[in-house]
């Protein structure tokens, strides 16, 4: 609450006496607690991006059984994701954000538009994955529980995302998001769950190690591998649009049969 409106309630509540200063100091309480609450979340969003280049080299499973291989390389300065499957050769250049990007069906494939929300075929794992989605007006969002160790905040979407409501559950001390609820088109439409664990530093920020997400549209339960390098450059061709469908990647491991 601004200074000017502290100093107007004061001299209210002279007036109106104990009953009226009673509610002033609720309502600058309440003023506050929403503006710690929207520098938590700026600090989470802060967390939630890169410092530098990445790379992560994923193992896609669901239950014991090894989907897919993929690769997913950050570059904060442009503002891009690389990401890419073994078995098929598909790949994508997203930006970091809620814009469209593009993706190719195969190394060389014609390009077509890919959605930020899309899963990358046969599996679960999205673009959204790896920036601080949640982004909206922090002013809307309340705390729906709270222990010592962990905050959980409910946040309205923005318009332009297709989601209604995220209910994120955040570490207190690391600022990373442990529980992720995705709700559509009402707000007690559960879409898709996501737990992040086993965290490692990449950089100077914590990363998940391990996803598990559940689709309740497909009925599906998905888990990811994820395994986290700093970069001290960018690959060359990944992050260019007219290069990346082509551009030579190195993978790590033996590669899958797709079935």
């Amino acid at each position: 609450m601004h200074t000017t409106a502290r100093r107007r309630l004061v001299a209210l509540a002279q007036l109106a006496g104990p009953t009226f200063l009673c509610l002033a100091a609720q309502l600058s309480t309440a003023a506050a607690d929403s503006s710690d609450l929207a520098a938590f979340l700026e600090r989470a969003e802060k967390m939630a991006t890169f410092s530098g280049p990445v790379r992560a080299d994923i193992r896609v499973l669901r239950g014991t059984e090894l989907l897919d291989q993929a690769v997913v390389v950050i570059d904060p300065a442009a503002g891009r994701e690389f990401l890419a499957l073994r078995s098929s050769g598909w790949r994508a250049l997203m930006p970091l954000n809620w814009s469209a990007g593009k993706a190719a069906p195969s190394r060389g494939g014609k390009l077509e538009g890919f959605g930020p929300d899309q899963p990358l075929p046969r599996t679960d794992l999205r673009a959204i994955d790896f920036f601080p989605f949640w982004d909206c007006d922090y002013r809307t969002a309340f705390i729906s529980d709270s222990t010592r160790l962990e905050k959980t905040v409910t946040l309205y979407a923005r318009k332009d995302t297709p989601y209604v409501l995220f209910v994120i559950t955040f570490d207190k001390e690391k600022l990373v998001p442990l529980t992720l609820k995705f709700y559509k088109d009402s707000m007690n439409n559960l879409v898709r769950l996501r737990r992040d664990s086993d965290f490692v530093m990449v950089g100077s920020r914590p990363r998940p190690r391990r996803v598990d997400i559940q689709d309740f549209v497909e009925n599906t339960s998905t888990t990811l591998e994820l395994a986290w390098r700093a970069l001290e450059s960018v690959p060359s061709g990944l992050i260019d649009e007219a290069s990346f469908p082509t551009a030579n990647l190195d993978w790590a491991t033996e590669p899958v049969v797709a079935r």
